[in-house]
């Protein structure tokens, strides 16, 4: 390689190297645009432990449909305060269905022993009243400590999305037995929601050799067909110089 080809050489390091994605350049799934940290935003928990991995989270798929003609309030998790109650705690009218697989029973039970924490969100729904609630994120304890934070689905809507019946919502929620969320569900709507989470605590992981904290990261839902971005300048290459 002549003194020229390796000053280039020099120069082409150097750009790839202020990219900041060097190797993993094209492969841009991996970044949601979004924060990435851990911080549930309720201020009552930080998952601490390594970074999350390049495992795709797996969704829980909940759906809940009220079958009468008027407005009801229902929850999803609770596990301390609805387990034992009819219906999870929810009106004997509305139905909930496990789309994932097994039951809502199940996810609520396990929600009591593998503590997890929720990264990004998926609602959606035909009746775009239902898009535009307030969902109340609760967390008690015995002690008698109560906190809620309300999440104002009206105002998380992409500018840019185009689909009506959808909204993808980036909000870390960390979900033990302690941990409930409320919402009005419209009359004779149906309701589905999301959850990707994106750390989770498992005891029988550390029994069989793994780690108690298991990492994965939330898929990008949307922004898929974005055409890539292309920067255009008359600078000469010699001016980037390496960082």
């Amino acid at each position: 390689m002549n003194p020229a080809e390796k000053e280039l050489h020099g120069y082409i390091q150097g750009t790839e190297r202020m990219s900041g994605f060097d190797d993993n350049e094209g492969n841009m799934s991996f970044f949601d645009d979004d924060s990435m940290d851990y911080f549930d935003g309720d201020q009552m928990s930080y998952a601490s432990g390594s970074p999350a991995s390049t495992n795709v989270s797996d969704p829980y798929v909940i759906q809940y449909y009220n079958s009468t003609a008027s407005n009801v309030t229902a929850y999803l998790f609770g596990y301390n305060d609805y387990f034992g109650a009819t219906n999870y705690g929810n009106p004997a009218t509305v139905l909930i269905t496990n789309l994932q697989g097994g039951t809502y029973g199940r996810l609520l039970a396990q929600s009591n022993n593998k503590f997890f924490k929720i990264g990004k969100w998926r609602f959606q729904s035909t009746n775009s009243s239902q898009l535009q609630i307030t969902m109340n994120i609760n967390h008690v304890d015995a002690n008698g400590k109560t906190m809620s934070s309300p999440l104002n689905l009206s105002i998380m809507r992409d500018a840019y999305q185009q689909q009506s019946d959808i909204i993808d919502v980036t909000k870390p929620v960390t979900v033990d037995g302690n941990t409930y969320i409320s919402f009005t569900l419209y009359n004779a709507t149906y309701f589905t929601i999301s959850m990707f989470p994106v750390s989770l605590l498992s005891g029988k992981a550390e029994l069989n050799g793994g780690s108690y904290m298991n990492n994965a990261r939330a898929p990008r839902l949307s922004g898929k067909n974005v055409a890539p971005v292309i920067i255009q300048t008359t600078q000469d290459v010699r001016g980037i110089t390496k960082g």
